[in-house]
């Protein structure tokens, strides 16, 4: 299995460059965090140290931002998560039956600590329209995931479900914008094509600035509030990503997440022991 994500971290590289010189800047990757509780506290993740609030998404609001896809012609991975666990959602069957009624064509992957992932929600929400799990696992997998690799045909587990072992597979982790510090082995680059390529929602409906801006510090806005066509193509959330793509990173948390500065006072630092 590391060969493929190995495979998969060659193609990430050259997408900087692609949305630079040659993709339209439109993401193709969304992620909607219906539920902000996560069950875990994984050693790679500032929920282990300093986890947020539980909160819900209303289901009008979600319901809402997959209509606002749907009319921008969405076709992309839709995932349900940001740091919250998606099957800590005990209406996440029928959240992802809503989402593949209301966007038939796009691609529906789940990523799971694979806790709870039991025969029975995996049936549920593959049922629901779920293209793909992506299971990770800290450490030895988890009884639930083994009773479900054990109940579900072959075939669907080799097609339906991606697992990864963290410290295997994830061979230069984010140090999710200098929260947690892994060292020599962190992802450090000379561009980035997170914010252009996704786009996040956490479970308060914000609009955040990528998948690694934990805390929210550079939200871009409320989708209760604007709509979500709109705060994509604000001014500054365009430069941003412009400047981004260009290697200027000009945002604090910018340049310690690709490690262009230190961090201040991290979580975490598994770099130094």
């Amino acid at each position: 299995m590391s060969l493929l994500f190995d495979t998969l971290d060659r193609v990430k590289a050259i997408e900087a460059p692609l949305r630079r010189w040659v993709l339209p800047d439109r993401f193709h990757r969304v992620e909607i965090e219906t539920n902000s509780r996560c069950n875990r506290g994984c050693h790679y993740c500032p929920v282990a140290v300093d986890p947020r609030d539980a909160h819900e998404m209303s289901e009008a609001l979600f319901c809402s931002i997959l209509d606002q896809l749907a009319a921008m012609g969405f076709r992309g991975r839709l995932s349900p998560h940001f740091f919250g666990e998606p099957l800590v959602d005990p209406r996440l069957p029928k959240l992802m039956a809503e989402a593949r009624r209301r966007l038939p064509g796009a691609r529906i992957v789940i990523y799971t600590n694979g806790d709870a992932l039991t025969p029975n929600k995996a049936r549920a929400l593959l049922d629901a329209g779920v293209s793909l799990f992506v299971v990770t696992f800290e450490g030895g997998e988890s009884e639930a995931f083994q009773k479900t690799r054990a109940a579900l045909p072959w075939w669907t587990m080799r097609r339906r479900f991606l697992v990864r072992h963290f410290t295997d597979d994830v061979k230069s982790p984010y140090n999710r914008g200098g929260s947690v510090l892994f060292g020599e082995s962190e992802l450090h680059m000379e561009s980035c094509h997170a914010p252009s390529s996704t786009l996040v929602v956490d479970a308060w409906g914000k609009l955040k600035l990528c998948p690694n801006d934990y805390y929210g510090r550079e939200d871009w806005g409320d989708l209760n509030e604007t709509p979500l066509g709109e705060l994509w193509d604000l001014p500054r959330f365009r430069r941003t990503r412009r400047q981004l793509l260009r290697g200027e990173f000009r945002k604090d948390i910018c340049r310690t997440c690709v490690g262009k500065a230190k961090a201040d006072r991290p979580l975490m630092d598994h770099g130094n022991g």
